[in-house]
C-alpha cells in the first residue's frame, strides 16, 4: 500500500511538474534586443563596423537613424550636423551623398575605424535587413518633407511590407510623421518616442494609428508599460547605456531594449 501511494505521489508530482513547465513555457516572454546604432559602445555609430558588431553580439534589431542628403538621398546618420560623428562641419542636408560619403566617420570614436563612412540607407537594408530586424528611426523629419514616402517606396520596392512579423519599425518622435508613413504603409508598424510619462488620452489617441509607444528608460514604470500593452500597442524602451539602467528595466514586461552595450541585457 505504501508502495502504491508512492508511486502515485510520484506521478502527480510528474503531471503537475509537466504542466507547470508548460504554462510557463506559454508565457515565456520573449524580449528583443536592440542594438542602439548598432553596436555604439563598441564602434562608431551608424557604421558598417558597428552594425557587425552588434549582429555578432546577437542582436534581434539594430536602430538606425535617417536623414535626407542635399541631393535627396536617405543616409543613416543620427545628428543634424555631421559636426561629432565626422571630420567635417555643417548639416548633413548641406552637403551631397558624394560629399558625405568621402568623410571619415569612424576616426573621433577610435583610429582603429579610421575611414569608415556614412551609409545609404539603401545599403542597409540591402546588407543587413535579410539578417536582423530594423528599427528605422526619422530624424526630424518635419526638416525633410517627403521622406516618409521615400521610405516607404525604398521598403516596398523590396517587399518588406509583405514580410510581417514586426521586421521593420518605424519610429519617430513626431506623430504626425508617423501618421502619414502609416497611411502610405500601414502594413509596417510605426512607433512613437517618448521622453516623459503619457496620459491615458494621449496613449489612446496614439494606438489608433501606432503599433508601438517607446518610453525613454527614465519614465519606464509598471503603470506606463501596463497602459500601453493594454491599448493594444508594445513598448521598446531607449537607451541603455549603463549596468543600472538595465537592472531597473529587467523588471518590467518590455517587449524590448534599445542598448549601446547589447551584453548589458542578454
Amino acid at each position: 500500500m505504501k508502495v502504491m501511494k508512492n508511486v502515485f505521489f510520484t506521478a502527480l508530482a510528474t503531471v503537475i511538474s509537466f504542466f507547470g513547465i508548460k504554462k510557463m513555457t506559454s508565457t515565456t516572454h520573449k524580449m528583443k534586443r536592440i542594438g542602439h546604432r548598432g553596436a555604439a559602445g563598441y564602434c562608431p555609430e551608424n557604421t558598417f563596423p558597428s552594425y557587425d558588431r552588434a549582429i555578432e553580439m546577437g542582436a534581434d534589431y539594430l536602430e538606425i537613424d535617417v536623414q535626407l542628403s542635399k541631393d535627396g538621398k536617405i543616409v543613416v546618420i543620427h545628428d543634424s550636423l555631421v559636426d561629432r560623428t565626422t571630420d567635417h562641419k555643417g548639416k548633413v542636408s548641406d552637403f551631397t551623398f558624394d560629399e558625405l560619403r568621402k568623410m571619415d566617420a569612424g576616426s573621433w570614436f577610435s583610429q582603429k575605424f579610421r575611414g569608415a563612412c556614412i551609409p545609404s540607407f539603401a545599403e542597409v537594408l540591402d546588407k543587413y535587413a535579410d539578417r536582423v530586424g530594423l528599427l528605422i528611426e526619422l530624424k526630424k523629419p518635419a526638416l525633410y518633407p517627403g521622406i516618409e514616402k521615400m521610405i516607404a517606396e525604398e521598403l516596398k520596392k523590396r517587399n518588406f511590407h509583405t514580410k510581417g512579423d514586426d521586421h521593420i519599425i518605424v519610429q519617430s518622435f513626431e506623430t504626425e510623421s508617423m501618421k502619414r508613413f502609416h497611411e502610405l504603409v500601414p502594413e509596417i508598424p510605426v512607433a512613437i518616442l517618448i521622453n516623459y510619462p503619457p496620459d491615458t488620452v494621449e496613449i489612446k489617441n496614439i494606438a489608433k494609428y501606432a503599433s508601438y509607444l517607446n518610453p525613454k528608460w527614465t519614465v519606464v514604470n509598471k503603470r506606463v508599460i501596463d497602459l500601453i500593452h493594454s491599448n493594444g500597442m508594445k513598448a521598446i524602451a531607449w537607451t541603455v547605456r549603463s549596468r543600472k539602467e538595465a537592472e531597473k528595466l529587467k523588471h518590467y514586461p518590455l517587449d524590448g531594449i534599445v542598448a549601446d552595450y547589447l551584453d548589458l541585457i542578454e
